[in-house]
């Protein structure tokens, strides 16, 4: 629904968590896969100091690794939080946008609509069919299509059938008059 005020896009949220968790697998690109997702990893980048062409230099890039990978684990630990609450968000997001759009349809229905609906029915409609639904737009705009009619006569051949049925078999039915006449219980 359009308006002013908080607006969400329940995709928009999805797709960060996407980004996220892309980033992730990344890091497991450079490191062993199982410790990618803790930030670890990087302490196979370590170098002796022959490695490095010189002690000190060897010592420095192997803190410098250990740092880096505490950096990374306290990175991929909140951006796999953030991850699950975007994904988690987007989720309930949906819901509540869904359950309160099928709210106020039940509520403009139960003001202008069809009485005779079933709150799925009327969830299961767009807005223009819900505000279309109602007696002003139906004198308005009658529908005349063959569909329309062949719809009506359908419910008085129904109509009819169930009175007839009615008449018969009913408490005061023509069944129950005969058998009555003829000396039974009906």
């Amino acid at each position: 629904m359009a308006g002013t005020g908080f607006g969400v896009d329940p995709q928009a949220l999805k797709l960060a968590e996407e980004g996220i968790n892309g980033a992730i697998e990344e890091l497991q690109k450079l490191g062993i896969a199982g410790f990618a997702e803790s930030g670890r990893g990087f302490s196979e980048l370590e170098m002796t100091g022959m490695e490095a062409g010189d002690p000190d230099l060897g010592t420095v890039f192997t803190e410098f690794c250990e740092r880096w990978s505490w950096g990374v684990r306290k990175l991929v630990q909140e951006g796999t939080t953030i991850a699950g609450k975007l994904g988690l968000s987007a989720g309930y997001y949906h819901e509540q946008e869904k359950y309160a759009n099928g709210l106020l349809k039940d509520v403009v229905a139960a003001g202008i609509g069809n009485p005779h609906q079933t709150e799925e029915q009327i969830e299961g409609k767009s807005w223009d069919q819900v505000l279309g639904d109602n007696p002003y737009t139906q004198i308005t705009n009658p529908d005349f299509s063959p569909e329309s009619a062949d719809k009506a006569f359908d419910n008085m051949k129904k109509t009819w059938k169930d009175v007839a049925k009615e008449k018969a078999e009913g408490p005061f039915g023509i069944n129950k008059a005969i058998a009555e006449a003829a000396g039974g219980n009906g």
